[in-house]
Order: structure tokens, then C-alpha cells, then sequence
């Protein structure tokens, strides 16, 4: 079927969905988000059919309850009785405990994300498909253009990448060169109702303004084809300056195993500006642990100080000076301290301040009770009173790292060797970026 030929109410083919599907290189197991609302509908209803010519393919779906209306678990029931009736297995996911009285939008979607991604681990899922769709793009887009976003935000959203907090599972996004209209029509041709949320037509939410204001915007030949279209060629454009980027660290700068970033200065005032900060920020994130850059103008008063001569000071949660030619940035000490600690049984594994992944394998009977957390001034000074202070890592840097403490006993600092007999574990950076680690 040509795409000329193609109507807006089409329902989607098998083929077109596992053309756009199987450019993801799915793994063999997978699993649906599944709200029980039409777009998540159809998207189960794709995979489903597409699943059923895998022979080894494994096919579940995960409805959370975040509990925040009281028809929340009343859903969750039909979500789970619409995946039966497609033969697909169904998780349950239920956000238990208090409710934050602030930021509630952005706790539910971090708890979303957690639960989604313990749920694919315990069930050896490797990727999760969600179903924002053409309009959606075009929706986000228009959200971002309204924000001032630069090329990155005006990409929207990408048909595949890493979920937060999740290394190794993936969210894909096979429904992107697929509109609403075409998803309905879908369901309508399977002949399956979907759950209508009625905040989706509540005027108080930018999105639902933004919906409506598409249908304006067509008129001018922007629809959301249009727009999805303008956002892909900003992809493009990231995926440029971001292998741009990736050549200025990989020549210039150093992410060390310990988590601080060393750069070349010069090189950094050389690049053009763009790319500079794109390189700040990128070394910002990884030595911070945070998903997210700083804002823009705070970068550009870096590069401002940095063509000045002027350091010293922290921003993102880093500390940076000058050591000669190069910027040292490591994490701020005060920031490494509200890291949440981790207490790890053996064969457990968890993300300790965004930065490092600790795996412990085994653990002596006097680690018992044992938590990960900085290493911090406190455990720094041990250090240098028992001259165990290492030299090939910046003193700077030592307060961040990840140390085993029972109470006020320094057990362990397995960065730089110093351990407990029986005490075996596994540390690597969680977070990466565009830097190239060993």
C-alpha cells in the first residue's frame, strides 16, 4: 500500500506496524504500557497480532495504579480483562504509600518509571512500548516551541532510548508515524472500546490546548504531520551536534572511573560555541547524576567565566576549578551527602546519587547492616590519618565516591581499594552520556 494512498481514518496494517516496530530491533521480551485508554489500546492490539508471528517472542502488559482517582483500580481491572481478551499477559502495578501534597505530576511519572522498570526486570523484560503517537509529537512540539526550546527540545520525543533511572531497559515509541485518527480507526475495525479519560478534553492542561489548537493550525497547512515532520528534521540536527560533541570529549576530555570529568580548557574555548556548551552540560550531568543539563543561561555564564579565567565555583550539583590547562569537575560534597543510602544484600544491585551502579555479590557477616553512602569530609580525614589517601585521584574528588559505613566505621571504599575481608562488589558509572568509557 503506497503512502499516497493512505487515508487519515486507515486503520493501521500488520505490516506497517511491524515495519515501524522492527526498526527498534526489539528484544524477545516485551511489554505494553497499557493505560486501558485508546491509544494504549490499539498499541496492545498491534503488538498482540504482530507477537503472534514470534514464536519466540514473549508479550506481556503493565497497567499502573497510581492511585490518585478513585476509579484508578476500577481501570486497572478493565485494562487487565482487555489484555486477557487478547491473549496477552497482565501486571497489575499499584503505587502504594503516601502521595506527595506538591509536584504530583512529576512523583507519579518518576513512579511510574520505577515501577515500570521493576516489573520488566522481575519479568526478564527488556523493552517497554508506549504509545505516544504523530499527535502526540506534534503536541510536544508545539508545548516546547511555546517554552523557547532549543534544537534538542524541538526534537519531541524519540522513537527509542534508555528509561530514567533503568539501565538496560528501553522505552520504544513505535507509533510516532501514526495518527490518533488512525489508531481510533484501528480499534474500530478490531471492534474494541477503549477507557475515555476526561481529563484528555479538560481545558486546564496545556496539552489538551495545545490538541485543540492543531485543529487551528492545519488551516496554515501545520498539522500534526506537518509538525512531526519539523520535529524529525530537529533530530536530525541533535544527532549532528551531539556526534559533534562526542568528538570534543572523546579528544579533550576524560570521565574517570571515579566520576569526576578532567577537560582540556583551550579546546572547549576553540569549539564553537554551541558545541561548548553542549560539552559543559553533557560533563555536568554525568558528574551530577542528573537526567537533565542546567539551563542554558547558567551554561553560558560558564563558558563566559571560563573564557575569563574565573572558576571556582559549583553549579548542578559539581564543584569546578582549574588545575592549569584543564577543568576538574567533581561532584559538590554537600550534594554526594543527600544521596539516599543503599543497603545492599548480596546478589542485589541498586543506583547509588545517579552516578554509580553498586552491585554486592558477597558480604562478610560484619558488613551486616551496612549502608552505601559518601564517603564524604568525615570519611576523607580517616583517610589521611590512616595515609591511605590515593594519588592518582584529585583529593577533590574522594568525597563523592561511594563508601560502605556501619554507623561511623569506615568499612570499605572500593574505588580505591580500601575493602573488608569477604567483601566482594561491583562498581561502574551509571551515567555516561556521550563520553567513551573502557
Amino acid at each position: 500500500m503506497s503512502a499516497s494512498r493512505i487515508t487519515c481514518k486507515e486503520p493501521v496494517s500488520a505490516a506497517e506496524f511491524a515495519a515501524s516496530l522492527g526498526a527498534l530491533a526489539p528484544s524477545h521480551g516485551l511489554a505494553v504500557a497499557l493505560s486501558g485508554g485508546p491509544d494504549s489500546l490499539a498499541l496492545l492490539f498491534l503488538a498482540a497480532r504482530w507477537a503472534k508471528r514470534k514464536p519466540r517472542m514473549r508479550l506481556l502488559a503493565f497497567t499502573v495504579d497510581h492511585g490518585l482517582r478513585p476509579e484508578s483500580a476500577r481501570e486497572a481491572r478493565l485494562a487487565a480483562r482487555m489484555a486477557k481478551s487478547l491473549g496477552v499477559e497482565h501486571r497489575i502495578l499499584v503505587w502504594e504509600g503516601e502521595k506527595p501534597s506538591s509536584g504530583i505530576q512529576a512523583a507519579a511519572r518518576a513512579a511510574r518509571y520505577r515501577l515500570l522498570a521493576e516489573a520488566a526486570r522481575a519479568e526478564g523484560v527488556e523493552d517497554i512500548l508506549v504509545a505516544h503517537h504523530q499527535d502526540d509529537q506534534a503536541e510536544t512540539f508545539l508545548l516546547r516551541l511555546a517554552r523557547g526550546s532549543g534544537v534538542d527540545g524541538l526534537a519531541a520525543m524519540a522513537p527509542l532510548r534508555e528509561m530514567p533511572g533503568a539501565p538496560g531497559i528501553r522505552l520504544l515509541r513505535p507509533l510516532l508515524g501514526f495518527s490518533r485518527a488512525r489508531l481510533a480507526a484501528t480499534l474500530e475495525k478490531a471492534g474494541l472500546e477503549a477507557i475515555q479519560d476526561p481529563s484528555n478534553e479538560n481545558t486546564r492542561f496545556d496539552r489538551v490546548k495545545a490538541r485543540r489548537m492543531l485543529k487551528e493550525l492545519a488551516a496554515l497547512g501545520l498539522g500534526p504531520e506537518r509538525l512531526a515532520d519539523t520535529a524529525a528534521n530537529m533530530a536530525r540536527v541533535r544527532a549532528a551536534l551531539e556526534a559533534e560533541t562526542h568528538a570534543l570529549l572523546a579528544t579533550h576530555a576524560r570521565l574517570a572511573p571515579e566520576g569526576y570529568v578532567e577537560a582540556d580548557i583551550s579546546a572547549l574555548l576553540k569549539a564553537t560555541e554551541e558545541i561548548a556548551l553542549r560539552a559543559l552540560a553533557e560533563i555536568l550531568k554525568c558528574v551530577s547524576g542528573s537526567d537533565y543539563p542546567p539551563r542554558l543561561d547558567a551554561l553560558a555564564a560558564l563558558h563566559k567565566a571560563l573564557d575569563a579565567g574565573k572558576l571556582g565555583r559549583t553549579l548542578h550539583g559539581c564543584k569546578l576549578t582549574r588545575d592549569g590547562t584543564r577543568l576538574l569537575v567533581v561532584r559538590e560534597v554537600a550534594s554526594a551527602a543527600r544521596a539516599l543510602p543503599l543497603r545492599l544484600k548480596p546478589g542485589e544491585a541498586a543506583i547509588w546519587d545517579g552516578r554509580f551502579e553498586i552491585t554486592v555479590r558477597a558480604l562478610p557477616r560484619g558488613g551486616a547492616g551496612a549502608e552505601w553512602r559518601a564517603l564524604g569530609a568525615e570519611g576523607t580525614t580517616i583517610l589521611k590519618k590512616e595515609d591511605l589517601l590515593p594519588a592518582g585521584v584529585p583529593k577533590s574528588a574522594l568525597p563523592g565516591l561511594p563508601a560502605l559505613w556501619k554507623g561511623k566505621s569506615l568499612l570499605a571504599v572500593p574505588h580505591i581499594g580500601i575493602g573488608m575481608a569477604g567483601l566482594e562488589t561491583g562498581l561502574k558509572l551509571f551515567k555516561t552520556g556521550l563520553f567513551q568509557v573502557p
